[in-house]
């Protein structure tokens, strides 16, 4: 009968390290908190030659709202598939995004000014 102990002993020691346990946190597991998508906001500003943040991912079913920084020149959100907010230096603009995808958008005025919404 001792001589089955030894077997049962690693065994268990085995399963026990399987299961991991350790509690910890899960950072970098679901499809917002992969650390690599970087901002999960849906308010992003408009500022002098800038969207702050220039990337955000949000769930399908949000709004977004653009606002224009005290100050800023005139700007615009002007996305890849027609969508637009006027020209304007104060005020805001909203966009609902109701299908997963990639929203690429650029300020017409300035070259280099550009972000993306990722919708997931």
């Amino acid at each position: 009968m001792r001589q089955r102990h030894w077997f049962i002993v690693p065994m268990l020691a085995a399963i026990a390290v399987g299961c991991g346990g350790g509690g910890g946190d899960s950072y970098g597991s679901g499809p917002n908190n992969s650390g690599s998508t970087g901002s999960t906001t849906t308010s992003i500003t408009v500022k002098n030659n800038a969207f702050d943040p220039s990337a955000t991912t949000v769930p399908v079913g949000s709004t977004v709202s653009w606002t224009w920084a005290q100050g800023a020149a005139a700007h615009n959100v002007t996305f890849d598939d027609g969508q637009k907010s006027p020209n304007q230096s104060t005020g805001g603009y909203t966009r609902l995004f109701s299908t997963a995808g990639s929203y690429p958008y650029h300020c017409t005025n300035h070259p280099g000014m550009n972000g993306t919404i990722t919708v997931q």
